[in-house]
């Protein structure tokens, strides 16, 4: 009997690391390298609009790739609009509004959250006038630990400022599948189910030796 719970409990470790790393898997792993796919379509901007702005988001993932915190100011000079910005993070109280507070989540993300790689050839890429919506998926590597890597989706708009494509939103996102964890849920409901039956049957056997 203890070798069978023994048993038991082995699985039901191996079904939760599990289904944890389904969770944290890359998504669209083909897109890696595939040149010419797009993940989320073409979008409508003309070859000569989309060369403009697919040079910004080159100039964007050369910042998170190089984390040259010294190089904040210059990065933001370059890439963000001189107002109305907004950018939401990855975590919940990450609501980032005005240049000052958005060079520092920049900041925070180049000296301690990871190596970040973004798609950008291969960007959805869409433009009504001076305004122009981008969305893309990357990864980033996290600082914590090399095996842990988390698949991202980067989506932004951007507005024309002298001839020049900058942001004005921009939103952080991880593109996990939470869907299996409905799956350990359940386990382990069930396994705190068994656990408070055997609980009482012990005490009822208890209180019966009494």
């Amino acid at each position: 009997m203890k070798i069978v719970k023994q048993i038991l409990k082995v699985i039901f470790i191996c079904v939760l690391l599990y289904t944890v790393i389904i969770v944290l898997r890359h998504s669209h792993n083909e897109y890696y390298d595939g040149k010419d796919d797009y993940v989320y379509s073409y979008g409508n901007a003309s070859d000569s609009v989309r060369a403009e702005i697919v040079d910004q988001l080159h100039r964007f993932q050369e910042g998170y790739a190089n984390r040259d915190t010294t190089e904040v100011e210059s990065f933001m000079e370059q890439l963000f609009s001189q107002e109305n910005i907004l950018v939401l993070g990855t975590m919940p109280n990450e609501i980032l509004v005005g240049r000052k507070n958005v060079s520092r989540l920049i900041y925070s993300d180049w000296e301690s959250w990871g190596d970040c790689t973004f798609l950008m050839d291969n960007a959805h890429i869409s433009v009504s006038g001076n305004v122009a919506w981008i969305s893309t998926i990357g990864y980033v590597k996290s600082d914590m630990s090399r095996f842990l890597v988390l698949p991202l989706r980067l989506s932004a708009v951007m507005v024309r400022e002298n001839l020049t494509w900058k942001f004005q939103y921009m939103q952080f996102q991880f593109d996990l599948d939470f869907s299996f964890l409905l799956l350990t849920i359940a386990i382990l409901m069930i396994w705190l189910l068994v656990g408070l039956v055997s609980l009482a049957v012990m005490i009822v056997k208890s209180l019966r030796k009494r």
